[in-house]
């Protein structure tokens, strides 16, 4: 290395250095990502800042939340339209809290589960209604609403199917089933960004409403304005754990206002 270039680093040292390779390094490269502080074309020598080198972490944490490479390169391409960009991020928070309600509650434990304020990003999904339907009827029903859904659209991966019911009835609501947003279809509905007021409950369906009770209760006498309906989202259920209903997880969702 030439003696102007002794604060710079080869990219033998920033691979040791940030346990990232050369092929990575090459590849953020060639998508616009990264530029080192010195190539040399004719030797294939590259050597890098120490400013490179931090770039170079924001990149990985990026990735490592989540984000695409295409979608690090809009983000450091603009920085007052990053809708898209929140969005994601506020996407992969939710399944975070979700995994690691999912963990918590596979523990033998004996306190109750406590009441959690989430964001739900907005979402696309197919949905159906249903009126006067008992709690059978809606688990058959929902299996077949999935099914349909599935013959006919790409299913979100990132989003969880649920059932939306009003907070004053228990009989009718909707069957809600995430697709990519691409979808479309008169039985297409996009559900906006939403705050909420939650718990991660692990048990049989039919203890619902003790649930829906305490989040009304918390959100009454914390001053919240509710949304007019709770979402059940069922994590793990039937298809995980059979007939074994105390083994159910389900994320019971109250949207709510926060009064100021």
């Amino acid at each position: 290395m030439e003696q102007t270039d002794k604060n710079l680093f080869q990219i033998g040292e920033v691979t040791k250095a940030l346990g990232v390779t050369r092929r990575m390094l090459i590849n953020y490269e060639n998508l616009g990502l990264l530029t080192p502080a010195v190539r040399h074309d004719n030797r294939s020598f590259r050597y890098y800042s120490a400013d490179n080198m931090v770039h170079i972490r924001i990149i990985r944490t990026l990735q490592d939340l989540g984000l695409s490479l295409p979608e690090i390169r809009s983000y450091f391409d603009d920085t007052t339209h990053l809708d898209e960009q929140i969005e994601r991020l506020l996407q992969l928070r939710n399944q975070l809290d979700q995994y690691i309600a999912q963990l918590k509650l596979r523990q033998i434990h004996t306190s109750a589960p406590e009441v959690c304020h989430v964001t739900f990003p907005a979402f696309t999904a197919f949905c159906r209604e249903f009126h006067g339907v008992d709690l059978e009827r809606k688990t058959a029903e929902l299996r077949q609403t999935y099914i349909h859904a599935v013959k006919h659209y790409q299913i979100d991966l990132h989003n969880r199917m649920r059932i939306q019911i009003p907070v004053d009835s228990n009989l009718d609501g909707t069957y809600i089933i995430p697709v990519v947003s691409e979808s479309k279809g008169k039985d297409i509905r996009t559900f906006p960004q939403v705050s909420a007021i939650c718990i991660y409950y692990r048990g049989a369906y039919e203890n619902f409403p003790a649930v829906h009770a305490r989040l009304l209760e918390y959100a009454r006498m914390n001053g919240m304005t509710l949304h007019g309906y709770f979402s059940n989202i069922f994590m793990e259920g039937p298809p995980t754990h059979g007939g074994n209903k105390d083994a159910y997880i389900t994320q019971i969702a109250l949207p709510i206002k926060f009064v100021e």
